[in-house]
């Protein structure tokens, strides 16, 4: 039964894959700290594309190794 979903929070400071039931409430999560963004000219801020969905992939894989998650309950993916 899909009856979860997944949400992925991409912050300044982490990466966190969240899994809720249906009802709202957090069921497990997985967080990958990042680091901050860095500038090649004064005043900008910039960060590679490659590392932000390096974290992303070591968040849901820390998630798919908690106890009693399962891929296949998902039902819908929130990103933020």
């Amino acid at each position: 039964m899909r009856d979860q979903l997944l949400a992925i929070d991409n912050g300044t400071q982490s990466v966190r894959a969240l899994l809720f039931d249906l009802q709202g409430n957090l069921l497990a999560k997985s967080q990958v700290h990042i680091e901050p963004y860095f500038a090649r000219r004064p005043g900008w801020a910039e960060q590679n594309p490659e590392y932000y969905w390096s974290a992303l992939c070591q968040a849901c894989q820390g998630l798919w190794a908690k106890p009693g998650v399962d891929k296949a309950a998902i039902a819908g993916v929130a990103l933020t």
